[in-house]
């Protein structure tokens, strides 16, 4: 899917509005981005913030601005929340009006070999109490299956069990 993100700081009335647009066609894949219009795009979403939250989100670094502009009804991809950020705090460094497109192709992005960040993950030695190589304990099963009464076997006689 292409989507474009018109960001837009307005002086006069002290916002950020961020609206969100996506092609809709589907031959629009055999198209190249810069081929495409405006009327070929279709509003998505609309959202408007207030410039001086915007600021003291920027002051607070680029994960604070991700986590005011992100809702639940405006949420960007990473890669792209990333971009739009970027392209944010570039306005704000300036006291001018400014608007600015930013426009993707979800095809660049899945066919380029982007490595997924690392996710590093840290498993404690204890469990309740137990320690965590003693876990099969739990999936012990109470009952023991002869080699005649193995999965697919015909035979109609009983599972002998140990603890009768």
């Amino acid at each position: 899917m292409k989507q474009k993100y018109q960001i837009w700081k307005k002086i006069k009335e002290n916002e950020l509005l961020i609206q969100e647009y996506a092609v809709l066609e589907t031959n629009s894949s055999k198209r190249e981005l810069q081929n495409l219009h405006g009327e070929n795009f279709a509003l998505l979403c609309e959202q408007t913030y207030d410039a001086r939250a915007v600021e003291e989100s920027i002051s607070e670094g680029k994960d604070s601005l991700i986590s005011l502009l992100r809702n639940r009804h405006f949420y960007p991809i990473g890669l792209y929340m990333n971009k739009i950020a970027d392209s944010v705090m570039t306005m704000f460094a300036s006291k001018n009006e400014q608007r600015e497109d930013l426009i993707f192709d979800d095809r660049d992005f899945l066919l380029t070999n982007v490595e997924a960040p690392e996710i590093e993950t840290e498993l404690g030695d204890e469990v309740e109490g137990e320690s965590a190589d003693d876990i099969d304990v739990f999936f012990k099963d109470d009952v023991e299956v002869s080699e005649s009464h193995s999965p697919g076997s015909n035979d109609d006689d009983t599972i002998d069990e140990e603890n009768d």
